[in-house]
């Protein structure tokens, strides 16, 4: 009995072993069968129209590697890829085959190659062979199918304006007539200027019924877009095609009478209409900067007068409609006797079908160094109107600020000297009270009196430096005071902005202790702050920097204003 069943698995081994061989020898044909494969690229047609679409199809019987398409040069890819393989068992041989496709449309009329296909398995190269490709106008097969098809489908592009300056704006809308059934809409090319800021604009598809020639259409309206041209000359001449599936009947019924339908792949195209874009007028006015459109600009001072111990902002805004994009503000022509710090920009600009909209702004923060009165300069600027079409110049008269306060130095306002020249004077004012009478020549005054001439100059003299040195800490004081209600006011009252206003207070402050903007990162910052400080820092500028873009991602806004606090007092 043990003697069979030894025989037994001696036999189930035998056979196990059997099959393991003629298993491995099946799969060592099949790869080398595989790495035999070919590649086989083929197109539904070799001559074709201008926009008429056509499917390449790129063909293997390698189960391995990918098959790489080449690079369609001279035609556009309307839909695909699309992959699909199938395997087939017949009188027990197995068959394999993998396919990628591609439809295309050719770009301009000509006979073009199709570069071939390649699929690489373990550094070995299979090529597919090339296409060529004859393109020209009227090769299309005519049936009622395409010719129903072709006429189905129409795209335009209307202009809102005919004749613009360099700067004004246009807009051009996408429009698409229907007169039988389209599904699957794709732009696979839009006009592509030189020259031109393409701004696409926000707004709501609009769907209409119309009856055109007698016949009942779909009029769809599907893009705006605002084109700026920086350069005169002629704009026109770009095409646009779009393609979609149209829904034709066959002339066909099915067994219950019902027409029968097939989706045709058509492509429509449109050249926009010429545009001229004429240049400014010549000469240009002295203060032209090339701002075009209507605007207005304003210089808006916080207050006429205030303490020696205050500070007040000045802000210059553009605002209205038109070329923003090369838009720069005036600089502040700054007043004498104050400390002027780096400007905050402020902008909000919408692009719309008025043109483009908004303001552009310089906010200045000053604080003054003497007390009297002051005159804030005339300002002009000028611009093109386009709705006059002339050049106009803005006019901002000179205005005058107050400073009151004892902790400051007179300054006499007629003078018309810097303002480092009348704090000498004042400083030099200040001295001459010890000069009572005319001084006797040198070597007759005793030395008594030359020490104490001494001693009274040195004790003037340190009362001067720590005169200075009181105004800079009061200095600096009113400053932080100052961005510190500019960031509370800011959250308090919710702006739109006031991450901004939290990150520009951090800045200035550091700035003021003696750090550079480029150093504002996290190495630098611990380096100079101490690990927890400096993190604290940089955790504040990196979360109100997120928060501008999305607001949602930093979690409470009060758990922000805590830390900000904590941060400004260890500064």
């Amino acid at each position: 009995m043990q003697n069979k069943q030894k025989e037994r698995r001696v036999q189930v081994r035998k056979i196990g072993k059997q099959w393991a061989l003629t298993l491995l020898l099946l799969l060592t044909t099949l790869s080398w069968a595989q790495e035999q494969g070919s590649i086989n690229a083929s197109a539904s047609r070799t001559t074709v129209d201008l926009n008429e679409a056509f499917r390449v199809t790129f063909s293997t019987d390698m189960r391995q590697g990918d098959i790489q398409p080449p690079k369609f040069e001279h035609f556009i890819i309307v839909r695909g890829p699309f992959q699909s393989q199938q395997t087939q068992i017949i009188n027990g041989n197995i068959s394999f085959r993998r396919e990628l496709s591609y439809e295309l449309v050719a770009e301009t009329e000509g006979t073009y190659s199709i570069a071939p296909a390649t699929i690489n398995i373990r550094g070995k190269l299979t090529k597919s062979n090339p296409l060529e490709i004859t393109v020209k106008a009227g090769a299309k097969r005519k049936n009622s199918v395409s010719e129903r098809a072709r006429d189905a489908f129409h795209v335009d592009i209307l202009t809102s304006k005919k004749q613009v300056y360099v700067g004004e704006p246009i807009v051009m809308l996408y429009r698409a007539t229907l007169f039988e059934p389209v599904r699957d809409m794709n732009i696979i090319q839009s006009p592509n200027y030189e020259n031109v800021l393409q701004q696409q604009l926000e707004f709501q598809q609009d769907q209409r019924i119309e009856i055109i020639e007698g016949k009942r259409a779909t009029v769809l309206d599907f893009d705006k877009r605002l084109l700026i041209p920086n350069k005169p000359g002629t704009l026109g001449g770009e095409e646009l095609k779009i393609t979609g599936l149209v829904q034709v009947p066959t002339g066909k019924v099915d067994f219950w009478g019902m027409p029968l339908t097939k989706f045709v792949q058509e492509v429509a195209t449109a050249n926009i209409p010429a545009v001229k874009i004429l240049p400014l007028p010549t000469p240009a006015p002295e203060h032209f900067s090339g701002a075009v459109g209507v605007f207005k600009f304003i210089r808006e001072i916080s207050t006429d007068s205030l303490q020696g111990n205050e500070s007040l902002t000045i802000k210059l805004r553009v605002e209205g409609t038109g070329n923003f994009n090369t838009i720069s503000v005036p600089e502040l022509e700054a007043p004498q006797g104050f400390d002027v710090y780096d400007p905050k920009f402020n902008e909000n600009i919408k692009y719309s079908e008025r043109g483009v909209r908004g303001y552009k702004e310089l906010e200045y923060l000053l604080v003054p160094q003497f007390r009297g009165q002051f005159i804030v300069p005339e300002m002009r600027w000028s611009y093109f109107n386009t709705a006059t079409g002339s050049y106009e110049e803005v006019v901002i008269p000179q205005e005058e600020i107050k400073v009151y306060g004892d902790g400051l130095a007179q300054v006499d306002t007629s003078a018309t000297a810097p303002a480092v020249k009348r704090e000498v004077s004042s400083i030099d004012e200040d001295i001459r009270y010890l000069q009572y009478e005319p001084m006797a020549p040198f070597e007759d005054l005793p030395l008594r009196n030359i020490s104490a001439i001494a001693l009274v100059l040195l004790g003037l003299a340190w009362m001067l430096q720590a005169w200075v040195i009181k105004e800079k800490v009061v200095k600096a004081e009113v400053v932080h005071a100052a961005l510190e209600k500019r960031v509370s006011d800011a959250f308090a009252k919710g702006d739109s902005d006031r991450f901004a206003v939290m990150i520009n207070a951090l800045e200035e402050r550091l700035i003021m202790g003696g750090m550079h903007r480029e150093e504002m990162h996290a190495a630098q910052l611990v380096e100079r702050y101490g690990e927890e400080l400096g993190r604290g820092i940089h955790s504040i500028l990196e979360r109100c920097q997120m928060a501008q873009y999305a607001p949602f991602t930093i979690g409470s806004t009060q758990q922000l204003q805590s830390d900000f606090d904590r941060i400004w007092k260890a500064l």
